[in-house]
C-alpha cells in the first residue's frame, strides 16, 4: 500500500510543476501546481495567436497593395482617356479655326469678284442683276462640317461664315450668269463702226444721188473713207451671204442673233467665206465702189427680222 502511494507521488512530480509566489518584503508565500499539459496548451495558444495575427497583417498588406495597384491602373486609364479627349478637342478646334479662316478668305474673294462683275456691267451694288436678264438660276452651296463638342463655339462661327459664303456665292453665280449673257448679247449686237469716215448719206428719205427730182428711201448709211479701207464686223456672227449682191455690188451679210443681221456693201474685195464665224471687230472686206455707187464708200445696213432700221441707233 505504501509502495503504491510512493509511486503515484513520483509520477505526479514528473507531470506537474510548482509555481511559488513570494512577496518581496513580507507575507506568506503561495504555491501553485501547474500541469505540463496546461503549460503546453498555453504555449500553443500563444503561438497560434501570434501566427494568426502575423497572417492577418500579411493579408491586409497584400490587400492594400492590390487595391493600390488597381487604383493606379484606374487612374492611369482615366488620364489616358482625358488625354485622348483633349487631343480630339484640340484637333477639332484647329480644324474649325482653319475652316473659319478659309471661309473668311472665300467670302472676301467673292466680295471682290462681285465688285468686279458689277463694275464691268456698270451697275451699282443696290441693283439686282437678276432682273436685267430675268435670271432665275438658284444654285446652292452645300457645305457640311462636323466638329467636336469642345469646338462648339468655333463651329457656330463657321456656320455663320458658311451662311454668308452661301449667300455671296448665290449672288455671284447670278452675277456671273447675268454678265455672261450680257456680254454674249453685247458681242452679238451691232455696236461699233464698220469703218471710220464721213457719213455721206443717212438712213431714210433722200434725193436721188444720180440726179433728177425724184427721191428714194435709203435703207442704210453710207460711210466714205479712202479706197481699200478695212471694213470690220460690227458684232459676232456668221457669214450668210458673200459676193455680188445686185446694186450693193460685192457685199457681205452677217447673221447675229434673234433676227438681227448686218450688210456691208460696195466692197472692193472680201476677206471671209460663206458659213464662216466672225468676231466683232474682225476684218471682213475692204471698201470699194462696186455696184450702184457714186464713189468709194461702205453701205452699212442693220436688218431686224427682214426690215432695215436706222444703223445710227446701234453705232457708238
Amino acid at each position: 500500500m505504501m509502495a503504491k502511494k510512493a509511486s503515484v507521488e513520483k509520477k505526479s512530480k514528473r507531470t506537474c510543476y510548482s509555481v511559488v509566489i513570494v512577496p518581496q518584503y513580507e507575507g506568506r508565500a503561495h504555491q501553485f501546481k501547474v500541469s505540463r499539459l496546461a503549460i503546453y496548451s498555453v504555449i500553443t495558444i500563444v503561438i497560434l495567436f501570434f501566427s494568426g495575427f502575423a497572417y492577418a497583417m500579411a493579408q491586409n498588406t497584400q490587400l492594400k497593395n492590390t487595391v493600390a495597384q488597381y487604383n493606379g491602373m484606374g487612374l492611369d486609364q482615366v488620364v489616358r482617356l482625358q488625354a485622348t479627349q483633349l487631343d480630339a478637342a484640340n484637333e477639332a478646334i484647329s480644324t474649325s479655326n482653319t475652316e473659319v479662316t478659309a471661309l473668311k478668305k472665300y467670302v472676301d474673294y467673292l466680295g471682290t469678284l462681285d465688285a468686279k462683275v458689277r463694275k464691268t456691267l456698270g451697275v451699282s451694288s443696290n441693283v439686282s442683276l437678276a432682273s436685267i436678264l430675268k435670271t432665275t438660276a438658284t444654285p446652292t452651296l452645300s457645305v457640311s462640317r462636323g466638329l467636336g463638342e469642345a469646338a462648339t463655339q468655333l463651329s457656330t462661327s463657321t456656320a455663320v461664315v458658311q451662311k454668308e459664303a452661301q449667300t455671296r456665292e448665290k449672288n455671284l453665280i447670278v452675277l456671273q450668269d447675268a454678265a455672261s449673257k450680257y456680254n454674249s448679247i453685247l458681242a452679238e449686237t451691232p455696236s461699233i463702226w464698220p469703218l471710220y469716215g464721213l457719213i455721206t448719206s443717212a438712213f431714210g428719205w433722200r434725193s436721188n444721188p444720180f440726179g433728177g427730182s425724184s427721191s428714194e428711201v435709203h435703207d442704210g448709211v453710207d460711210i466714205a473713207a479712202p479706197y481699200g479701207t478695212a471694213i470690220r464686223a460690227t458684232a459676232d456672227g456668221t457669214v450668210v451671204q458673200v459676193g455680188w449682191n445686185g446694186t450693193y455690188g460685192i457685199s457681205v451679210t452677217l447673221y447675229h442673233r434673234n433676227g438681227i443681221e448686218t450688210l456691208y456693201g460696195h466692197m472692193s474685195r472680201m476677206a471671209v467665206a460663206a458659213g464662216q464665224t466672225v468676231k466683232k471687230g474682225q476684218v471682213i472686206g475692204y471698201e470699194g465702189l462696186t455696184g450702184r455707187t457714186t464713189g468709194p464708200h461702205c453701205h452699212y445696213q442693220v436688218i431686224i427680222n427682214g426690215t432695215a432700221v436706222d444703223p445710227m441707233t446701234y453705232l457708238n
